[in-house]
């Protein structure tokens, strides 16, 4: 973990309080945002589970229904806390077991259909699946199962549909087991908890409260980064004719602007928790305006692209509209590596796309 932080280059060039470090900046965030938000998202998976559950008991449309519905509510809850990627989120790969993204290579689509196609058996045994490919056991796979190729056999009672329907629910069970571990390791007395709080000289990841204040302006900046340039620029294309809606992530279920949307929403909570804003001096006030108004303006925009994915990718509003979303998540994302990090009194140099 130590050497993860090292890694990152976080450049420490302030050795005391700076003027814009609020006091208690671990246990801000912790009690602030991050403890209710994994814990919401923990509550969300082990509802699904149950929704899936009844579903594999006794197939109908309106149980489908609630399990799609309930999915998209899932994913929202996973943006919000998706760039917590650091601490109980990168143990063990939780991250990538969870959201393997991006993948470019369709190995979701790819080892997901060779479990269907054998049937491999493992597969609907969550304890099994937990220790198969990453990319098997997240909310990709379970998104293809409930919605892609082949998802209607879940409301029938064939060999094919039972088979997809238990691995659906194996899948969720493995997905609400992860998200209730990374709850239990943001608990009050956890070790990880403990020194985030409250850093010091002998701790074994952060010794001071400058350490702390780079992993949060770490968190904040990828966050934005991954959403402009992993999620939205590779299925946006720089030209209409590029642009190609199936290379965006959870299409099939229609969940991608609410992802961004929920992604951002976090990112602006998880900002507001650290109270950087009213401890942040004087002259260094308008960062704190400038990334608020910047983040409103965003969710304005997202809040008003209420059409199809395929339909906003083409020339006129909707494409309009993402592409002021990627620009100014790209100067949120210079705002927070620059200036916010000089008004809290460290440097950051680090890819902010790293996860650890």
């Amino acid at each position: 973990m130590r050497r993860a932080l090292c890694a990152v280059l976080l450049c420490l060039w302030a050795t005391g309080a700076s003027a814009g470090m609020p006091d208690n900046l671990g246990q801000r965030i912790t009690d602030g945002f991050v403890r209710p938000s994994v814990t919401q998202f923990a509550n969300t998976a082990a509802v699904l589970s149950g929704d899936i559950d009844r579903l594999c008991r006794e197939p109908s449309e309106p149980r489908l229904d609630t399990v799609r519905q309930r999915f998209d509510t899932l994913v929202e809850a996973w943006f919000r806390i998706f760039f917590l990627r650091f601490g109980p989120m990168v143990v063990d790969n939780r991250f990538e077991k969870i959201f393997f993204w991006p993948d470019p290579r369709g190995v979701v689509l790819r080892q997901v259909g060779a479990i269907l196609a054998g049937p491999d058996a493992d597969a609907i045994d969550p304890a099994k699946l937990a220790a198969k490919s990453v990319a098997v056991q997240g909310l990709p796979a379970l998104e293809f199962l409930l919605f892609g190729t082949g998802s209607p056999s879940l409301l029938d009672k064939t060999d094919e549909g039972r088979f997809r329907c238990a691995y659906a629910l194996s899948a969720s069970v493995v997905l609400s087991e992860r998200a209730a571990a990374i709850v239990a390791d943001w608990g009050p007395d956890s070790a990880f908890v403990r020194e985030i709080a409250h850093p010091g000289p002998n701790n074994d990841i952060y010794r001071n409260d400058q350490e702390v204040a780079a992993e949060v302006v770490k968190a904040l900046a990828g966050g934005t980064a991954f959403l402009a340039e992993v999620v939205i620029v590779p299925f946006l294309g720089k030209e209409p004719e590029q642009a190609n809606y199936r290379k965006a992530p959870l299409w099939r279920s229609g969940s991608t602007i609410r992802a961004v949307r929920g992604g951002l929403a976090g990112l602006r909570d998880f900002y507001a928790a650290t109270g950087i804003g009213e401890a942040l001096s004087a002259p260094d006030r308008w960062i704190d305006g400038g990334l608020r108004l910047e983040m409103r303006k965003i969710l304005d925009t997202l809040d008003k692209l209420d059409m199809p994915l395929d339909e906003a990718v083409r020339p006129g509003p909707g494409r309009e509209a993402l592409i002021y979303t990627v620009i100014a998540l790209k100067s949120l994302h210079t705002t927070m590596d620059t200036r916010l990090a000089q008004a809290v009194g460290v440097s950051v140099g680090f890819n902010a796309l790293d996860g650890d």
